[in-house]
C-alpha cells in the first residue's frame, strides 16, 4: 500500500484506546485519518454508518473476505469485524497517516501482510487499576515511552464507563487479562514442524523420556475423535467444536487451524502451565500454527524435521498400513507443501533430515544445546 506508514493501535477494552484516538484525531485532523472498519453487528444508538463502522450483512462481508478485500478479519460474540484494504487506501490517498484500531487477532493477521505499520499497544498499569477504572469517575492519565519496532507502549487508564452489566464487565476484564499476561515467562519454548510420517513425534517422545525434568510437551486441543489408545489430556485435549470456537473467540489460543474438517490449536494456558514448572515447552505444529506463532511474543526456537526424500516418506506412510489410498495421497500432497514451506528463508532456526532416527535425535539434542539451552540442562 502506498502513502504514509499506518499506525495500528491495540489493547484491552477499557484501557483508553478510544479516548486517546479521539484526542489525537481532534488535535491533528490534518495529519491522521481513521480507518473505518466493517462489521456485521447492528448499529448502536448514535452510531453512523460509514463513520463509526461500515455496517454490512454477513453474506456481504464474507464475500469480501473470500475475494481478498480485507487485510484482517475476526469474529467476536457472534459478529464479524474487519479492515478492508480500500478503507486504508482511502485514508492514504488523502496523504493522511491511517489509524487502525484492532484486536489481538487483527494484529496477528496484519503482521503477515506487507502493510508495515507502526504497532502501538495501549495497556493499563495493572489489572487492579483496570478493574477500578472500568466503573466510576471520568478523565484519564497517560504515560508514553519508547518501545521496539518503532512503536510506543502507551499506558493509559480512564474512568468514564458506567454503561455495562457486571457480566459484561467481567468478560471484558477476562479478555484484558489474556492480552496483558501473554508475555510468556519461563524458558524459551521450542517449535517442532514437519510433514506427517517424518518422525517428529517419535524424536519428541525420546526427548521427553530422556529429559522429563527439562522438557514439557504442550498438549494441543482438537475437535477430532480420539484414535485407538489415545488418552484425553495426554495426547490431545479432545473438545467439541463449540467449546473450541468459544475459546478462540475469547482469545485463549495462540494459534489454531483447521485440517481435514477438524480444528486444532494451542492454548496460551497450556504453554504457561509448562513454563510455570520451569520446563522448556515443546510445541508440535502445522504450517498455519508456525505462521501464527511467528506474530506473537512467544519467541521460540523453530526446528523443521524433514525426510530425505518424498519416496522414503511415502514408503514410511505405506508401511504404517493405517489409512486408505485416498487418505495417503492427501497426506503426501500436504507433505510436499510442508517440505517447500520449511525452505522459506527466516522461518526456521534449523532443519534436521531424518534419514536415521538415532542420528536425527542426536542432532536435535545438539541443536537445542547450541541454539538456546545451557549445558546444565542437556549434556
Amino acid at each position: 500500500m502506498a502513502g504514509p506508514r499506518p499506525v495500528v493501535f491495540s489493547g484491552p477494552s477499557g484501557a483508553g484506546k478510544s479516548t486517546l484516538l479521539k484526542k489525537l484525531m481532534k488535535e491533528y485532523d490534518n495529519v491522521f485519518g481513521f480507518s473505518v472498519s466493517h462489521t456485521t453487528r447492528n448499529p448502536r444508538l448514535g452510531e453512523e454508518n460509514g463513520k463509526d463502522y461500515h455496517f454490512v450483512s454477513r453474506e456481504e462481508m464474507q464475500a469480501g473476505i473470500d475475494n481478498g478485500e480485507f487485510i484482517e478479519n475476526a469474529e467476536f460474540s457472534g459478529n464479524m469485524y474487519g479492515t478492508s484494504k480500500a478503507a486504508v487506501q482511502d485514508v492514504q490517498a488523502r496523504n493522511l497517516i491511517c489509524i487502525l484500531d484492532i484486536d489481538m487477532q487483527g494484529v496477528r493477521n496484519i503482521k503477515t501482510t506487507d502493510l508495515n505499520p507502526i504497532y502501538i499497544s495501549i495497556q493499563p498499569p495493572s489489572m487492579d487499576i483496570l478493574v477500578r477504572t472500568q466503573g466510576d469517575g471520568n478523565g484519564y492519565t497517560a504515560h508514553t515511552s519508547s518501545c521496539s519496532c518503532f512503536a510506543a507502549d502507551i499506558i493509559l487508564y480512564h474512568r468514564d464507563r458506567k454503561t455495562e452489566s457486571e457480566e459484561s464487565l467481567q468478560k471484558r476484564l477476562q479478555a484484558a487479562m489474556v492480552d496483558m499476561e501473554f508475555t510468556m515467562a519461563g524458558p524459551r519454548p521450542v517449535v517442532i514442524f514437519g510433514p506427517s510420517g517424518v518422525g517428529k513425534t517419535t524424536v519428541v517422545k525420546k526427548l521427553m523420556k530422556e529429559y522429563d525434568k527439562v522438557f514439557g510437551l504442550n498438549v494441543s486441543y482438537t475437535t477430532r475423535n480420539p484414535r485407538l489408545e489415545e488418552v484425553n489430556g495426554k495426547d490431545y485435549n479432545f473438545v467439541s467444536r463449540e467449546e473450541m470456537q468459544a475459546g478462540i473467540d475469547n482469545g485463549e489460543f495462540i494459534e489454531h487451524a483447521e485440517f481435514s474438517g477438524n480444528m486444532y490449536g494451542t492454548k496460551k494456558a497450556a504453554v504457561q502451565n509448562v513454563q510455570a514448572r520451569n520446563l522448556i515447552c515443546i510445541l508440535i505444529l502445522e504450517r498455519q500454527g508456525v505462521r501464527s506463532i511467528k506474530v506473537t511474543d512467544l519467541n521460540p526456537i523453530y526446528i523443521a524435521i524433514q525426510p530425505p526424500s518424498m519416496d522414503i516418506l511415502e514408503k514410511r506412510l505405506r508401511d504404517r498400513k493405517t489409512e486408505s489410498e485416498e487418505s495417503l495421497q492427501k497426506r503426501l500432497q500436504a507433505a510436499k507443501v510442508d517440505m517447500e514451506f520449511s525452505k522459506e528463508p527466516g522461518l526456521f532456526d534449523a532443519t534436521i533430515i531424518n534419514d536415521n532416527l538415532e542420528d536425527a535425535y542426536g542432532q536435535l539434542k545438539q541443536l537445542l544445546l547450541e541454539v538456546s539451552l545451557s549445558a546444565e540442562h542437556i549434556s
